[in-house]
Formats: structure tokens, C-alpha cells, sequence
């Protein structure tokens, strides 16, 4: 045997180490089930002889992960390296920060983003705070028609459709995207009431019950301006 057969590469010491490199070796992001299931897969490949420190790893809780994941977060914010740990949708995955995105950009040889016009924020921020909702709902709102609009957001895949109404005809109803998150950098949807605590998402159900208590559908008037504003900071982020 060759004195390179002989070499050991050193184990990892801490399940922090294990989860930063399956986040930074993955094609894609990763949930606290992925990173688990690995973990018992090599176990489970190696057997527990081979290295008693592969078994360990193996027994790690989603709670365990979930703190391996946060101290990275925090080591990450800390260190100021120029990328961050991101979740998304419940999936977590490394993210270069924003401030250093024009040099990546001129690395990659990539243009900077098409910015969103004013109408379709503002139709955005309708659809994002009051999901699911039907088009002819967003067009009271707005006081305007949105087809186009609408199609453009669905090709940017920042909008789908996620279901038809119970109203006569059984419009579609329209809700946002993991790509919607992504780009504008939320782990998930309840971070919007965070954006803007003034317009407190709710749902289709809850916005019936109201209508039907009330008997009275607010005035487009009523809502535009908080909209508006909601459009403003989504310019912003």
C-alpha cells in the first residue's frame, strides 16, 4: 500500500460543517428533510464501523439542523463575506448579497433586471396581500383593466394561477410565486405583513365572511392608496 492510500481525510467535526457543504455542493435548495435524509443515507452506506462519527450525525433531529442552519445564518451576517444563508419557502440555500451584485453581474456577464413598471407593482401588491384573488377583485381595486399586466407577471413566473372561484363562470384565482419570494428576498408570505402592517394579508374565506357581515364590497377608493404604497416598498426591496 502506497503512502497515499494511507492518508485520511480528517472527519468533520460538527453538523454546522456537514449542512454549509451539502448547501454549498447542492444544485438546489435544500429543506431540513433533504439535509436529514442525507444524513442517514451515508449512515447508512458507511455502517456504523467504518466511522462511529457518521452514526452521530445520522441521529440529528430537524431541531438540531434548524440550529446548525441559524448559527450559519448568524456566522454568515457576522463575517460579511459577501453572501448570505437565505430560506425561501422552507428551503434554504447560500445567496450572494445585494450590495455586491453589479460586480457578479459583470462576472457573469449577466443584465441587470428588468425593474417592474408602476402598474405592475401595484397589481403585484394586490395579488400578493389579498391570495388567493379573481381578476375581476384586483380590477375593482385598481379601477383598471389588468390583462396584460397579468400575463406579464404570469411570464415572469412571479404570478400563477392557483384555483377558480366559487362565483358564477369560476374565475381563475391568482397568487404568487416561490420565484416571487425569491426575488424579493422573503422566506415566506406572512414576512408581508412585516413590509407593511397596514395591509395584513388575508384570505378568500376571511374576505367573504367580511362582505357577507358587512353587505357592502370596500370602495376601490377605499384600498387603492394603501396598495399604492405597498408597491412603493416592493420598488424598494
Amino acid at each position: 500500500m502506497s503512502q497515499v492510500d494511507d492518508v485520511r481525510v480528517p472527519g468533520a467535526s460538527s453538523l454546522q460543517q456537514i449542512v454549509g457543504a451539502l448547501l454549498f455542493g447542492s444544485d438546489r435548495p435544500l429543506t431540513v428533510e433533504d439535509i436529514r435524509s442525507c444524513l442517514k443515507d451515508v449512515a447508512q452506506a458507511s455502517g456504523v464501523e467504518d466511522d462511529s462519527s457518521v452514526a452521530v450525525f445520522a441521529g440529528a433531529s430537524p431541531n438540531e439542523i434548524s440550529d446548525a442552519l441559524r448559527s450559519i445564518e448568524k456566522e454568515l451576517s457576522r463575517l460579511k463575506i459577501g453572501f448570505d444563508l437565505v430560506e425561501i419557502n422552507g428551503t434554504f440555500r447560500f445567496e450572494t448579497q445585494p450590495c455586491c451584485g453589479r460586480w457578479v453581474r459583470n462576472l457573469l456577464k449577466t443584465d441587470r433586471p428588468n425593474r417592474l413598471s408602476r402598474p405592475a407593482l401595484e397589481t403585484l401588491a394586490i395579488i400578493a396581500y389579498r391570495q388567493p384573488i379573481a381578476k375581476s377583485e384586483i380590477e375593482s381595486i385598481r379601477g383598471v383593466m389588468v390583462d396584460h399586466i397579468l400575463k406579464a407577471l404570469m411570464e415572469l413566473h412571479l404570478v400563477r394561477i392557483v384555483g377558480r372561484s366559487e362565483l358564477p363562470g369560476r374565475p381563475f384565482l391568482y397568487g404568487t410565486t416561490a420565484t416571487f419570494l425569491e426575488h424579493f428576498g422573503l422566506r415566506n408570505l406572512k414576512d408581508l405583513n412585516d413590509i407593511d402592517p397596514t395591509l395584513q394579508r388575508s384570505r378568500l374565506s376571511e374576505r367573504k365572511a367580511a362582505h357577507k357581515k358587512d353587505k357592502v364590497k370596500p370602495a376601490a377608493t377605499d384600498q387603492e392608496p394603501l396598495f399604492e404604497q405597498a408597491a412603493d416598498i416592493l420598488a424598494d426591496t
